[in-house]
């Protein structure tokens, strides 16, 4: 599972190939059974049936980060063995690479996140403000009524830096270090995770962030020196400043990729994060970045043609690291 498994190269072969797919036909809808059966989907629906079951008001703090850290043992280790399992009927059979390659194509995410975002963007330079803030209710789970026509490109461009965080560094990272049983794993703990954002779940929830947390934070640096080498074939954009700014502004504020965005911010010239919004609360966060906050529907396009380039790089990032284990 690890660097040094005979199954490395194959698996990162298959992952390149998984990220093609889903640059080209991503988004589609699955059969019916399939969609079922999607991890991410299962995860959330354990995630929901444990919660209806062990947290409630009435129990102490401590028994709620008990029976939350259980829950989060639990789906660890059913995504490990279920990810080992494939892994290892891979060995003996072409049926296990055909049921990772359809697992990879399920948790990489290129194609649908880069669709909403350009829809945000015709959307917010053709027709009015109702209509784009409609069109952004997709990407965030903050008040959409009470954002303009700037705060809606903001949105948007931080909207591409996290989804390239989420759909596409963390499963590269994990399934290069700890292959599909990693992949599955991140996955997993990540989608219970943000089905448990509710405020009167911190309690409970606090082991499930925490190990999200730790799965994105080294996926936001890779994704964040990716952004960067990426900007190098972005007309006007500045590697070094995003290089720069990641460093500087990486560390701020409370989002997980932060550090992505920081180079992404840093990389086009803008202001990213700050105060976020939401229905019932607001969050009043540092800002990351110097540049412009008002941005503009251009600005959107060059943040997706930087996340296309971006997508592009991982793709030769995991070449790379075939032809090292190939060479070791």
């Amino acid at each position: 599972m690890l660097l040094f498994d005979g199954l490395t190269t194959e698996t990162l072969i298959l992952l390149i190939a998984a990220l093609a797919i889903d640059a080209y036909a991503g988004g589609l809808r699955w059969p019916a059974p399939l969609s079922a059966m999607h991890p991410g989907k299962l995860a959330e629906r354990a995630a929901r049936w444990f919660d209806d079951r062990l947290n409630r008001a009435e129990r102490s703090p401590l028994s709620l980060r008990l029976r939350g850290t259980l829950v989060l043992l639990v789906l660890l280790a059913i995504a490990l063995a279920v990810g080992g399992s494939v892994q290892l009927l891979a060995r003996v059979h072409g049926l296990g690479w055909a049921i990772a390659l359809m697992l990879m194509v399920m948790l990489v995410a290129l194609r649908q996140p880069y669709d909403r975002i350009e829809r945000v963007r015709r959307t917010l330079q053709s027709d009015s403000l109702d209509a784009a803030r409609q069109s952004i209710d997709s990407l965030t789970d903050r008040d959409i009524y009470k954002l303009d026509d700037h705060s809606i490109a903001r949105l948007a461009v931080e909207a591409a830096g996290e989804r390239f965080v989420l759909g596409v560094a963390a499963p590269v990272l994990w399934t290069i270090l700890f292959g599909l049983p990693g992949l599955l794993a991140q996955a997993v703990l990540l989608r219970a995770a943000a089905t448990l954002r509710r405020p009167d779940r911190d309690l409970y929830g606090k082991g499930l962030a925490l190990a999200a947390r730790l799965l994105i934070a080294p996926a936001s640096w890779m994704a964040g020196v990716i952004l960067c080498i990426a900007a190098i074939a972005v007309p006007t954009a500045k590697p070094m400043a995003g290089l720069s700014m990641m460093l500087r502004d990486g560390g701020k504020g409370s989002l997980p990729h932060a550090r992505a965005l920081a180079a992404l911010a840093g990389a086009l010239d803008f202001s990213l994060g700050g105060p976020r919004l939401y229905a019932q609360r607001s969050i009043e966060d540092a800002w990351i970045g110097s540049g412009r906050a008002r941005l503009l529907p251009d600005d959107i396009r060059r943040t997706l043609m930087l996340y296309a380039i971006a997508c592009v790089v991982t793709a030769g990032l995991i070449a790379v690291v075939i032809i090292a284990t190939l060479r070791s």
